[in-house]
């Protein structure tokens, strides 16, 4: 089968399909066969993806293409094509219990690491300032981020620095590939604060929610020591609500807030506003000024238990 009418196959690439075919087992020759019967039958713009597939995974080069291989499994996996429905947890629970992995990574020295973790994007600023220890695991780190924000952890999140990104190990399972460009992917179990920021005025981004993208800054505002007896950690201020979740990123919440203003100056909405700000639970009790400061004071609390 020619794979695309442009497509030159070189004798290289016709000896490697005769050494494979020589090599497959019976099993393998009746799947290949089962695939070629179905690729026939299939209509003719799956077709044309299939060659154009195909074509693709051919340019890559030899010495490359088991790692391209490797790369695309995971994405089949990510996407569900592996059939492995039954699968329904998001893996989080690793061993014991849901909290089986390190909050804090042996490391020569610990600091006291005063954060501003802030929503991009949006004025007045969503903002969150607490104070954690420098070798806080970023998985660890990202949950406190979770609860400190008001997200319900409903969605993916990852750390950045440059053209790397961490992210929690089950979530990495089913993350898209990287088959272009130079970044980096890695887990934030295996990384501390301080193994990405280390120096005062500096910043990370932290993103969740990969659709809406809710983008945060979390800038190291200070770097001491800790004082005997002092909590590892602790809340220092926050000022206002977040955004619900899947309303549309940052945009989205804009147009949300300025049909909340229209409605707290008693202007007329129409049948379909009312009902999206019911739907966001943006109704009577919703202040977008409104932060639950004692909250975030039992949540530090929480973690350093």
């Amino acid at each position: 089968m020619k794979l695309h009418p442009e497509a030159e196959i070189t004798e290289e690439q016709q000896l490697e399909a005769l050494q494979a075919l020589s090599h497959m087992t019976p099993e393998q020759h009746k799947e290949l066969l089962a695939f070629a019967e179905e690729f026939e039958q299939m209509p003719e713009e799956e077709k044309e993806l299939m060659k154009e597939f195909l074509n693709m995974v051919a340019s890559v080069p030899k010495d490359e293409r088991e790692d391209f291989m490797q790369e695309l499994q995971r994405f089949d996996k990510m996407m569900g094509m592996d059939g492995d429905e039954d699968d329904e947890g998001d893996g989080r629970e690793t061993g014991d219990g849901e909290y089986d992995y390190p909050h804090f990574l042996s490391r020569d020295k610990i600091q006291k690491y005063t954060l501003r973790v802030t929503l991009k994007g949006i004025k007045p600023a969503i903002y969150r300032k607490f104070s954690v220890p420098s070798n806080i695991s970023l998985r660890h780190l990202s949950e406190l981020l979770l609860e400190l924000m008001g997200w319900m952890n409903e969605h993916l999140n990852q750390f950045r620095k440059y053209d790397k990104y961490y992210a929690p190990a089950y979530q990495r399972e089913h993350e898209m590939p990287v088959l272009f460009g130079p970044a980096q992917n890695f887990n934030q179990e295996d990384y501390a604060l301080s193994d990405l920021l280390n120096e005062k005025g500096k910043s990370i981004e932290w993103e969740y929610d990969f659709g809406d993208s809710w983008l945060h800054e979390v800038k190291l505002s200070s770097v001491g020591e800790y004082k005997e007896g002092e909590p590892h950690i602790s809340f220092i201020k926050g000022e206002r609500e977040c955004p619900p979740e899947d309303c549309g990123g940052i945009w989205g919440y804009q147009d949300l807030l300025k049909l909340y203003a229209k409605k707290a100056t008693r202007k007329r909405l129409t049948e379909e506003e009312e009902e999206r700000l019911e739907w966001y639970d943006m109704t009577d009790d919703f202040d977008p000024e409104y932060f639950d400061v004692d909250y975030a004071y039992e949540i530090c609390e929480d973690y350093c238990d």
